[in-house]
């Protein structure tokens, strides 16, 4: 993906556009920070639809209707789907406490010297 400041991809725009349809996806940056993205329809489409089922997955897995609506409201990061949906699972019930009682514990590890 080729990377543009906002000044080079104004003055290209009609070529960018062009090159989306075919296929090329373009990073557009505002002071080295990724501001936008140009891109076909035909990979927007893809993306939408992947969206789309990663959602109906998730709903069909069980999530609350409400954190899905955070996710595409941009409020909560979308790896956030996953979280919960494995409260049945026995294998995995004590998962979290597990991972808690962990990060609580200090590290036996000997502090490293420098």
């Amino acid at each position: 993906m080729e990377s543009l400041s906002i000044a080079e991809a104004k003055s290209r725009f009609s070529e960018l556009v062009s090159r989306a349809v075919g296929g090329e996806r373009f990073l557009i940056e505002r002071r080295r920070r990724p501001v936008a993205v140009v891109l076909g329809p035909e990979e927007f489409e893809r993306l939408e639809r992947s969206a789309a089922s990663a959602r109906r997955l998730a709903a069909t897995l069980g999530q609350s209707e409400g954190l899905l609506r955070d996710i595409e409201a941009g409020e909560v990061h979308p790896a956030m789907a996953a979280f919960g949906l494995w409260r049945e699972e026995e294998d995995l019930a004590g998962l979290a406490d597990e991972i808690r009682a962990d990060r609580r514990r200090k590290s036996r590890r000997p502090p490293v010297k420098l």
